[in-house]
């Protein structure tokens, strides 16, 4: 029952790549450089920091959504003298 471990920037404030700085538990965010990050369970890091789980952009939409707008009516324009 091992989960991975993840690794959270508190300046970029995301799940981001890292490198271990010395052979101690430091790391360097591999985007802004610095060494603010805190590290984890994937569940335990996102609930500590509030993150909300990302949604895949893969999912089927909704069948109910009508796709096609419908054309709004005009109003009449008033007629000219």
């Amino acid at each position: 029952m091992s989960e991975s471990i993840v690794f959270y920037c508190k300046d970029c404030e995301k799940l981001v790549e890292t490198d271990r700085i010395g052979k101690k538990y430091v790391y360097k965010c591999k985007k802004c450089g610095t060494k603010n990050v805190a590290f984890g369970t994937d569940k335990s890091i996102k609930n500590f920091f509030r993150i909300k789980e990302e949604k895949k952009e893969e999912e089927a939409p909704k069948k109910d959504a009508p796709k096609e707008e419908t054309p709004k009516e005009e109003a009449p324009k008033p007629e000219e003298k």
